[in-house]
């Protein structure tokens, strides 16, 4: 009996001793496993803590010399005016006058920017059309419709205008000169952009958005 129980001990032992090492190796492995994922994961943290605001992940407006904008943060507190406009859309160029007046009228209250629309608004391209048509407001381009999307506009010419916290106030037309494409009244009996400066300015309620006239953002992307 004791021999037949040391061979039975015999080949436990030896049953034991070939599963030990490979529990060990399992776990290991699940060890470096565990690992690797650890440090991934920690590794993209860290990426986005350094890079929250990276251009190639948002949408956004641009300088003239390529660089971002944000017109909401270089208002400096003043209620932002966005005139959205197309070199080639000629019912945007005869609001040109119109357009440089008021900003004239606000400067110092209010901060007016042209915003060119399309991929094809290229810098040299503003600078011309600016010269052309006598504007000397500053300008940004909209390529990807950051600023679209914010204004809630439709077409060019149309206007937003936001108070000093940002809240959009009014979007639409300017006036109702145009009652309808290549239809225009002698003279204007509305004047919402004057009006939704003034409120955005006094604090009162700005007039009810309009939809404007003019060419599609649509066809410009």
């Amino acid at each position: 009996m004791a021999l037949g129980n040391r061979q039975v001990f015999s080949r436990g032992s030896k049953i034991l001793g070939r599963r030990a090492p490979g529990t060990l190796m399992q776990g290991s492995g699940f060890i470096s496993r565990w690992l690797h994922v650890s440090i991934l994961l920690i590794a993209g943290f860290f990426l986005i803590i350094a890079f929250p605001f990276s251009p190639a992940a948002q949408k956004t407006a641009l300088h003239l010399d390529g660089t971002p904008a944000d017109p909401f943060q270089e208002a400096s507190g003043k209620p932002i005016v966005l005139v959205f406009v197309r070199a080639d859309c000629p019912v945007s160029n005869r609001y040109a006058p119109l357009i440089q007046r008021l900003s004239s009228q606000y400067e110092g209250k209010a901060r007016f920017w042209l915003v060119y629309l399309g991929k094809t608004a290229l810098a040299d391209k503003i600078r011309h059309h600016e010269s052309d048509y006598g504007y000397k407001l500053p300008a940004l381009r909209d390529p990807q419709h950051a600023l679209v999307a914010r204004a809630q506009v439709q077409v060019t010419p149309e206007v937003a205008v936001f108070d000093a916290k940002r809240r959009l106030l009014y979007h639409g037309r300017i006036d109702n000169l145009y009652e309808d494409f290549g239809h225009a009244r002698p003279a204007a009996t509305t004047h919402e952009l004057d009006d939704a400066i003034q409120a955005a300015l006094s604090g009162k309620a700005p007039p009810p958005s309009a939809p404007g006239v003019g060419c599609y953002i649509a066809d410009t992307e």
